[in-house]
């Protein structure tokens, strides 16, 4: 009997965070943004054949708000698929009278340019009321050939 109550409340727990993504109308927090954001894009991993991501955007016009997910998620594609990372590593010594005074500086930027993201795919889109405006999400699917 306990197993069995063990696997029911389990069951129960486990479609709670698919309703809660599912039944979502409004954002009212930072924290619910945080906690609606993290069950949306766990649901889906990447794969070493399909790259999946999440990007979203507010905005108080909704077709704003949708553009700016949408470049979100592109832009986590390019970085993920086509970026370069620029590094300057400097390290000096330097000798005084009390002693050897070391130095160490690193300074990196990640590039992307030039970058063309065809073939994505949108899997999924929801649209949400924050504040005076539109919260969008969008989970979109990139196939590596």
């Amino acid at each position: 009997m306990k197993i069995l109550s063990i696997i029911i409340f389990g069951l129960l727990l486990s479609n709670c965070a698919n309703s809660y993504v599912k039944n979502k109308k409004i954002i009212k927090s930072p924290d619910d943004l945080q906690k609606f954001i993290n069950i949306y894009c766990d649901k889906n991993k990447s794969t070493n054949k399909v790259i999946k991501v999440c990007g979203n955007g507010w905005s108080k016009d909704l077709n704003i708000s949708e553009n700016k997910a949408i470049l979100s998620a592109k832009i986590k594609i390019a970085d993920i698929t086509q970026h370069s990372i620029l590094s300057n590593e400097v390290i000096t010594h330097k000798e005084n009278k009390k002693g050897i005074i070391k130095t160490y500086d690193l300074t990196a930027d990640s590039r992307l340019d030039e970058v063309s993201i065809a073939g994505y795919r949108i899997v999924h889109k929801k649209v949400l009321k924050e504040k005076n405006g539109w919260r969008t999400l969008v989970l979109i699917e990139y196939k590596i050939s």
